[in-house]
């Protein structure tokens, strides 16, 4: 299968995924007031649509940085080990690790109908807290800069982190052990400072 087929894929998947969390909260809403009056209704329906679609914004936003910080530390990182590679395999490397949102919101989707809860965008919120490191490990005794990095880590990150190591190893075509080893000193270097520069603020401002 050529790369832009999947490329279009993994959009088409993305999109699919946060269309179905859509779909989702339009059934709900609309089953749970289906005995009201319809204005009630209707009123119902589009204040969490756009409860819904400032999730989209968010998402949207914290994504596009997101996809602009990999580039640069993927570009930083392939001059620094002297790897060659093209704009367009690290751009499919980027388009390759949006495959860990749709599994980071497909969990959500899992956990909110495990738990029976009613779903909406508030729903999704709490479903997707529960997907952060901090709910699983004691973060009461730890120094604050571990705190802050656990109470910013998510399952997401992590799983960026494998589909970096993976996409490398197929796209640059290097070994695997290597590749992993690339994505942690890239990207993963990246999000530590990130974690770096939000202690200080939160330290300083907070």
């Amino acid at each position: 299968m050529k790369r832009t087929h999947i490329n279009i894929g993994i959009i088409a998947l993305v999109t699919g995924i946060f269309l179905l969390e859509y779909y989702l909260i339009s059934s709900y809403i609309k089953e749970m007031f289906q005995y009201t009056l319809i204005e009630v209704r209707n009123d119902a329906i589009n204040n969490e649509i756009e409860q819904f679609k400032m999730y989209l914004i968010e998402n949207f936003v914290f994504l596009s940085l997101q996809s602009v910080g990999m580039f640069l530390c993927l570009n930083i990182g392939f001059l620094y080990f002297k790897i060659k590679t093209s704009f367009k395999k690290i751009l499919n490397l980027i388009i390759f690790s949006l495959l860990s949102v749709v599994v980071n919101q497909f969990l959500i989707i899992l956990i909110i109908k495990l738990n029976n809860w009613t779903f909406t965008t508030g729903s999704i919120n709490t479903a997707n807290e529960k997907l952060n490191l901090a709910n699983y490990i004691n973060i009461e005794k730890t120094v604050p800069w571990i705190k802050l990095s656990l109470t910013s880590s998510n399952l997401g990150q992590f799983l960026i982190l494998i589909l970096l190591g993976i996409s490398i190893h197929k796209i640059i075509k290097i070994k695997y052990n290597r590749a992993f080893s690339l994505a942690l000193r890239t990207y993963g270097l990246g999000i530590l400072l990130w974690f770096v520069f939000a202690m200080v603020m939160e330290m300083n401002f907070g």
